[in-house]
């Protein structure tokens, strides 16, 4: 899993100290991990970032989630926002317990936020539990729908060609929705899949 990681360049002592907890946090877990903070702390690989850049790829595109650290106000949090809802891509908004409401909610509100985005204040004593928690839903797809974006190739027989296309006129779906549903019910199933 892939995840990009958001903390505001000002910031205080205390907050500079969650920030790099939450990517401890995150690298533990074994998440691929992003960090706006330092440009140096990133799981990808200098050249990929160089190929990515010259080829006009966004590097937003390439995670599976979005964390923000909203204790302190910063514009780029809006303009991640926004990427986030427009893209349909998960993401946790994360602000201190005892942030003032101007500050931690800043863009957000219970009526405009839609299921993908989180938002959990949070305390030392939680964070790592706020953090597991929503890395699990992205990975395990609960309550969090996923735009499928990785395109796959398959070679199959006619005679399952054949199958395909009756099962998927039966049901009144397209053949690729048909086999992601069945894909999600196997995830579903399997008891010792943590969506690594």
């Amino acid at each position: 899993m892939r995840t990009y990681f958001f903390s505001p360049l000002i910031s205080t002592e205390d907050l500079d100290k969650n920030y790099k907890l939450i990517i401890e946090i995150l690298k533990k877990a074994g998440v691929f991990v992003v960090a706006s903070s330092d440009e140096n702390n990133t799981d990808f690989k200098k050249e990929e970032l160089e190929n990515m850049q010259e080829s006009g790829e966004i590097l937003l595109d390439k995670m599976d989630c979005i964390i923000i650290e909203a204790s302190q106000t910063d514009q780029e949090i809006g303009y991640l926002l926004a990427y986030a809802i427009s893209q349909k891509k998960p993401l946790l908004y994360l602000y201190k317990k005892g942030t003032p409401e101007k500050v931690s909610f800043g863009y957000l509100n219970k009526k405009n936020t839609p299921d993908f985005v989180r938002m959990a204040s949070y305390t030392i004593k939680d964070l790592e539990q706020k953090v597991l928690q929503f890395i699990d839903e992205v990975g395990m797809g609960k309550g969090i729908k996923e735009k499928p974006t990785i395109k796959f190739t398959l070679r199959i027989t006619s005679q399952m060609e054949r199958y395909l296309d009756w099962k998927s006129k039966r049901k009144k779906v397209s053949k690729a929705d048909l086999l992601r549903k069945i894909l999600e019910r196997m995830i579903e199933e399997e008891g010792d899949f943590r969506g690594k």
